[in-house]
């Protein structure tokens, strides 16, 4: 009996599997979308290029427009998704019109299933959002600036005590992620972890955001190893996988730091207590199941985590591509020192820094070719949604993304260089998009309902970042990864 069972299950799955493909490939709502039969037969093409090819990962956003190329501008990617690159279709998926919810498995992709960021459900998010919201305003970030100025002194300071003349390298990953770190875990929650002073820029911080950016596509992939992981103590973690060593203290000390902030209630319940995002969220109207500990945890995970990643690594792009350029690096340079005569006199940030027209054509270049997200956002119809000749079905998975958008060789001649130039003006697209100014075409930040909420945030502490580097020092190459840099020897620094 149990061998006829045996030999039943070996021809069962393999007829299951010739039927599934079958189905998915002549008979699914998406059967008439042109792309690869291997990726609208199995979600496994999809995970090859995400984590095995080419032995780097992540590598399918690239691949797609390959396939783009081949079949057009809509593909077929995955058995439920398919894709799209048409700048002019960004806004209908992403938009302030509807609320589109995203694909469930994607919340385990950072391992914080209950962030603002993760959340799958329209209704849900947009009730999270607006807790945090009022905390990401334009003029409360301006109000932030001197906080953000006081930070950017204090990773001045370091640079020109350690490293100043002294042919020491410096590490852009490990100085702006400290940087950022510093700023944003002290709006959110008010702590000063000081990760600015650790040698070489390089704290326990520094370790766990790469480590959760190692985690993103295999968890993206295969949500259960994310799920398997959340349900093990940390003790049986810790021994069997040592690397999750980084992620599981950072997750820790957020823990504990919600913790302080509830406390922090409980001891002085007055209007002070909303000065950090975490204490707003606590002081909303949100329901009591929206406050458990683990819960606000993922937020704090989140604020931290999303938020460095992007302003650290468009600060370090910036870097890159200013000193690379000698036309550029002066042209900014100049800009910076009528502005600012004296480095040690920091101007403002709305009525400053953000009326410099190249300083800040240098960040908008850098936020484009940063990207932000790089990897898809999807988002599911509730409507059938017409593209060209084509009929989505709801439940469908449609994706655009910002690389593609980015690099759109009609919109970005040259895409892959950096040229401030292209935002000078207030430039319109070019034809056939000339409709709408070139910013319409930025994305680094999302569209729609769930649009970065810490794009002001972001957009400070680059902006204050890069004038008090580039304003204070002078700077030069020591590899593609490591910067050298001596002071400007014909001013005296107080700072």
């Amino acid at each position: 009996m149990i061998l006829s069972l045996y030999a039943l299950a070996v021809l069962a799955i393999p007829l299951y599997l010739v039927c599934l493909s079958i189905y998915r490939l002549y008979f699914h709502p998406l059967a008439g979308i042109p792309g690869p039969k291997l990726a609208a037969i199995t979600g496994w093409y999809e995970a090859y290029f995400d984590i095995f090819h080419k032995g780097l990962g992540g590598q399918y956003t690239f691949y797609i427009r390959e396939l783009h190329a081949k079949y057009g501008p809509i593909v077929r990617i995955s058995p439920q998704e398919v894709h799209i690159d048409d700048p002019n279709f960004y806004s209908t998926i992403y938009t302030n019109k509807q609320g589109l919810d995203k694909p469930d498995y994607l919340k385990w992709r950072f391992g914080a299933p209950s962030a603002l960021f993760s959340t799958p459900e329209h209704h849900l998010h947009r009730m999270r959002r607006a807790a945090q919201e009022p905390f990401f305003a334009k003029q409360r970030i301006i109000d932030l600036s001197p906080v953000i100025q006081a930070k950017a002194n204090k990773m001045c300071n370091r640079l020109a005590e350690d490293f100043m003349d002294k042919a020491k390298p410096v590490i852009l990953d490990n100085l702006f992620a400290s940087y950022v770190a510093d700023v944003t875990i002290q709006y959110s929650v008010d702590r000063d972890f000081n990760w600015l002073g650790h040698p070489e820029f390089e704290s326990p911080f520094v370790q766990a955001i790469r480590s959760l950016k190692d985690m993103a596509h295999p968890s993206t992939q295969f949500p259960w190893l994310a799920r398997a992981a959340a349900a093990v103590p940390p003790s049986m973690v810790r021994r069997l996988q040592p690397t999750m060593s980084s992620i599981l203290d950072f997750q820790e000390d957020m823990r504990r730091l919600v913790i302080d902030a509830i406390r922090d209630l409980e001891k002085v319940p007055t209007s002070k207590t909303d000065k950090t995002v975490v204490h707003g969220i606590l002081r909303s109207n949100m329901p009591k199941e929206e406050l458990h500990i683990e819960l606000l945890k993922d937020h704090a995970v989140s604020l931290l985590g999303a938020g460095v990643a992007s302003a650290q690594w468009t600060l370090t792009i910036a870097c890159f591509h200013i000193i690379n350029d000698a036309e550029v690096y002066k042209r900014l340079k100049d800009e910076l020192v009528h502005a600012m005569p004296d480095p040690n006199i920091s101007i403002s940030l709305d009525q400053g820094f953000e009326k410099l027209p190249y300083l800040m054509a240098c960040v908008d270049e850098a936020i484009r070719l940063a990207c932000g997200q790089m990897t898809r956002s999807p988002r599911i119809s509730k409507k059938p949604i017409i593209y060209n000749n084509y009929i989505l079905p709801p439940g469908s998975h449609i994706s655009l993304d910002t690389w593609h958008m980015h690099h759109n060789p009609i919109l970005y001649p040259q895409s892959f260089s950096f040229d401030p130039n292209r935002w000078l003006g207030d430039p319109q697209a070019p034809a056939p998009y000339q409709n709408r100014p070139l910013k319409h075409y930025m994305t680094s930040f999302g569209k729609g309902t769930r649009r970065c909420i810490g794009e002001n945030l972001a957009r400070a502490e680059i902006v204050i970042g890069l004038a008090s580097l580039f304003r204070r020092f002078d700077w030069e190459f020591f590899s593609r990864s490591h910067f050298i840099f001596s002071y400007m020897t014909s001013v005296e620094s107080t700072i």
